[in-house]
């Protein structure tokens, strides 16, 4: 018997021998900053490559499933220039589209055949991306469209099995290329919504995977609410307003193109009244304003970044300088790190669905809007006794038409904020006012155990209070 074990202990250990574990694989398995250090060394960045190469610069249109992938084949692809050329500008991170609403992956996922590897090229793009952009000292962000028209994640449609096919991927994603600085999502919240798709299941997967990297969805909403880094849209108009001191990013695109992607008319053309001067300026005011800017660098079919980007990224590099003098990033206000998903919401007026999972059809949001009396109260369920200490108020916004933004009208001025465990008692447990102006409001109070929460609004911004979305949970001191 002793001679059996002996045998299985040498197997075992020739087996681990023959595939150790690769270092760049090795991430935390705590978190090892506060949120507060984790957001000031991303706005410290000011400036990043926002990479879109993905099916569409092949030709597919915005959305189109199932896009032939036979003409995949960049045979130049460098992903060194790449990186050499946002080094050139002075650019400190790269965030590249590693599945964008198509569903065409530029990694071999084991969850389709819909990737570069049942392509002609079939070389692994995610990881030649993290290995040029980390042999320069740039960070690392990967860009994943949860809605995928190809492989039908989409809204009304999503089951247990496609449940395991997004979290499978984001593992892999997570997983396979060491420490990833940015996770971004989209076609999340305005395309399916946090509850189909649960949110606190999908950032306690990434969290788990890795716990230093910060998040972002594409929510349109300028507030934290289930992120990290709020994003503005640039093409929208959305831009971070005077006094802006929320951590957060900007996505611009210069060059014309198909879409965010790149077209034939890429080589040749920037987008009408844009150009260094406009990306300078945008550049320095985010700065100002605590938010990075992500400049589009769309690299053609060659898997190259045409000379038209080559030699603006050179140019900007000699004329831009990040403001040293800067001040640090304020402390910023209570983060939700562990969100409680709310199981119904009851209203005293307006349409309480309206609160509830992104209410969006196509451009059109609807937030609920209460009548034209005060107090109006807005009870949430949680289904069950929950620790909590922080609820975040998401302002009335516009989508489009441009520009993207938050809204003064409608937005909280004096709240009152009661817990109950039974429905029956509700204790009083914060008593806030506020400026009435756009900036997102949040109530942070003792930790407590609650399954109902009941805000009492008593003022808001004109005669009517109107709210986006609401999120409770549990944060930590910044």
């Amino acid at each position: 018997m002793k001679n059996y074990l002996l045998l299985f202990t040498i197997c075992c250990t020739l087996i681990q021998c023959k595939n150790p574990i690769k270092k760049e694989n090795t991430i935390h398995t705590e978190q090892s900053k506060s949120m507060q250090q984790l957001k000031s060394d991303f706005i410290a960045q000011r400036f990043g490559m926002f990479i879109c190469y993905n099916i569409m610069s092949y030709g597919a249109k915005w959305g189109e499933a199932n896009y032939p992938i036979e003409a995949f084949n960049p045979q130049k692809l460098d992903c060194n220039q790449w990186a050499e050329a946002a080094k050139s500008a002075g650019m400190k991170f790269g965030l590249l589209t590693t599945k964008h609403h198509e569903g065409f992956c530029l990694w071999d996922s084991k969850f389709t055949t819909y990737d570069v590897a049942s392509t002609p090229y079939k070389k692994d793009i995610v990881k030649q991306y993290v290995d040029a952009f980390r042999k320069k000292n740039l960070g690392v962000g990967l860009y994943y469209s949860i809605w995928d028209s190809t492989h039908n994640i989409d809204k009304d449609s999503i089951t247990s099995n496609k449940l395991d096919f997004v979290k499978g991927q984001i593992t892999e994603l997570l997983t396979n290329y060491g420490k990833i600085d940015y996770f971004v999502m989209d076609g999340w919240y305005w395309k399916i919504g946090h509850h189909e798709i649960p949110y606190h299941e999908i950032r306690t997967l990434i969290r788990k995977l890795q716990p230093d990297c910060l998040i972002t969805d594409h929510t349109h909403l300028q507030a934290p609410y289930h992120m990290e880094i709020p994003y503005f849209e640039g093409p929208f108009g959305a831009f971070p307003k005077p006094g802006n001191k929320m951590a957060s990013a900007l996505g611009h695109c210069s060059v014309k193109g198909n879409g965010w992607f790149w077209s034939e008319k890429t080589p040749n053309g920037l987008i009408e009244g844009d150009g260094i001067e406009t990306i300078l300026n945008k550049l320095t005011t985010c700065e100002k304003r605590y938010c990075n800017f992500m400049l589009n660098c769309m690299p053609n079919r060659d898997g190259l970044l045409d000379t038209i980007y080559i030699d603006l990224l050179k140019n900007i590099g000699s004329t831009w300088q990040p403001d040293t003098l800067r001040p640090k990033l304020p402390k910023q206000a209570p983060q939700i790190l562990e969100s409680i998903p709310i199981k119904s919401i009851n209203t005293t007026s307006g349409n309480a669905e309206h609160l509830f999972d992104a209410r969006q059809e196509g451009t059109d949001h609807f937030h609920w809007e209460s009548n034209t009396s005060f107090p109006q109260t807005i009870t949430l369920d949680l289904g069950k006794l929950e620790h909590l200490n922080t609820l975040l108020i998401v302002p009335n916004h516009r989508c489009k038409p441009a520009p993207e933004t938050a809204l003064e009208l409608g937005n909280l001025t004096e709240a009152k904020l009661y817990i109950s465990e039974d429905r029956h008692a509700f204790k009083e447990i914060a008593h806030e006012h506020w400026e009435a102006n756009s900036t997102y409001k949040t109530i942070s109070f003792n930790n407590s155990k609650a399954r109902y929460i009941k805000l009492e609004i008593l003022n808001a911004v004109g005669e009517r209070a109107i709210i986006s979305e609401l999120e409770v949970g549990r944060s930590k001191k910044n």
